[in-house]
């Protein structure tokens, strides 16, 4: 009985020792894995532009690239200068690259992007260059012609500035597209839009606006003469009183570059006709024989321009000066012809003087002559009033002497004369 029980509790004691052995191996398993698992490193592989994660223990270049499962040749450009610091493994594929530069051509073993490609021929591109065939950012392939499109300058002249674009290819019509340049039917471009541009080269752009314009101008009037048998020869009178017309000229004024170089009259429009003056002249003949127009004929010959005959009582020395009178004034006389009517109510006739009323009353007998003696006025009276009394600076006027006819008028003009106040 007591050898049963010793073997079943030897029994219990074997599997208690079992399980606890287990236990420990179960946590020594774990604590391996945890450790293993905390000494992983992640490594980022580059193949080509596409980029691969590795989780690795190992630290070489070449454990890592042969853990990570990837095909790479033996000749592919390898670079793990950044494997330290950053954990990056860049692996690119030795291709055979051509690249173009104008007429040059460039054959090599290139590897990396198109742009490494370039750099790696030794060639440089500006910020304007472009390639043809592929990106810049693709990566290189077997047998890839990489042509490169240099570009040129053009330089664009208009509204007083200069616009400089680069293109590789275009038109002129591309190069204003590019320097956001309109230009309309109207202004001049120095080449045609559709030129092909292939070198530095120029543009200049000449601004064209038309302007319409209108100007209001006057119409002279004009003047029609007609004869009439109810005016003395050498009358005259307005029959009918001329007026000035108007009219709107629209002109087109050209603009170049904001000056202006022509004018052009496209339309005229009569907006006031004018209307015509029309003068009436005399064909009638005075009569030969009226004394109105003959004067007077003095005892010694000598004929006076008055028509008034002198009374008898005055009496004139051999040089037709009045022997005896009140006072004696020197100055200028004009001769006139026309009006009907004086100041004082009486029909115009040589002998009716026109004088300066505050100088000499009206109705005044007076008795004149040029002082040069050619010209012997006669007897007269003062009836009208003178238009030099509102011209400035007449003083020196003393009458305007009515004459028989305009041309008697010009005959006598302006001259000296002597009055008598009788």
């Amino acid at each position: 009985m007591s050898d049963k029980i010793k073997n079943i509790g030897k029994r219990i004691y074997d599997a208690r020792v079992r399980i606890s052995t287990t236990v420990i191996c179960l946590v020594l398993c774990m604590a391996s894995l945890l450790t293993t698992a905390s000494g992983a490193n992640t490594v980022k592989v580059i193949l080509d532009g596409i980029e691969y994660e590795v989780t690795t223990h190992r630290t070489t270049t070449g454990d890592i690239l042969i853990q990570s499962g990837l095909e790479i040749g033996s000749d592919s450009h390898i670079d793990d200068s950044e494997l330290e610091s950053r954990g990056v493994i860049s692996v690119n594929t030795i291709c055979n690259v051509t690249v173009v530069d104008a007429d040059k051509e460039y054959k090599l073993e290139a590897h990396g992007t198109v742009a490494d490609a370039i750099s790696q021929a030794g060639l440089e591109m500006s910020p304007y260059d472009t390639v043809s065939g592929c990106e810049l950012t693709d990566y290189v392939s077997d047998d890839l012609v990489i042509t490169i499109n240099r570009a040129f300058s053009v330089m664009i002249s208009v509204d007083g500035d200069i616009a400089t674009v680069h293109m590789t290819e275009g038109t002129v019509a591309d190069a204003l597209d590019t320097a956001v340049i309109t230009a309309d039917d109207d202004d001049i471009i120095s080449r045609p839009l559709d030129e092909i541009l292939t070198g530095n080269c120029s543009i200049k752009i000449t601004r064209v606006e038309y302007v319409e314009r209108e100007e209001t101008q006057e119409i002279k009037f004009t003047e029609k003469t007609e004869k009439t048998s109810t005016l003395n020869k050498g009358q005259s009178k307005i029959k009918q009183k001329g007026v000035n017309g108007e009219k709107t000229l629209t002109y087109e004024d050209k603009y170049v570059d904001g000056k202006l170089a022509e004018s052009t009259l496209v339309d005229t429009v009569v907006t006031k006709e004018p209307v015509e003056q029309i003068k009436l002249v005399g064909t009638k003949k005075a009569a030969s024989a009226s004394a109105s127009a003959q004067g007077v004929k003095l005892a010694n010959g000598v004929k006076t321009i008055s028509v008034f005959t002198p009374p008898a009582s005055l009496e004139l020395t051999d040089k037709n000066i009045p022997t005896s009178y009140k006072k004696k004034i020197v100055g200028t006389a004009s001769a006139y012809h026309c009006g009907t009517r004086t100041a004082t109510g009486k029909a115009v006739k040589p002998g009716y003087v026109a004088v300066n009323p505050k100088q000499i009353p009206y109705h005044t007998a007076m008795w004149i002559v040029s002082n040069d003696g050619k010209y012997v006025y006669g007897y007269a009276f003062a009836e009208d009033t003178g238009g030099f009394t509102k011209w400035t600076g007449s003083r020196a006027t003393l009458c305007d002497l009515y004459m028989p006819s305009d041309s008697m008028c010009t005959q006598f003009g302006r001259r000296s004369v002597t009055i008598y106040i009788l």
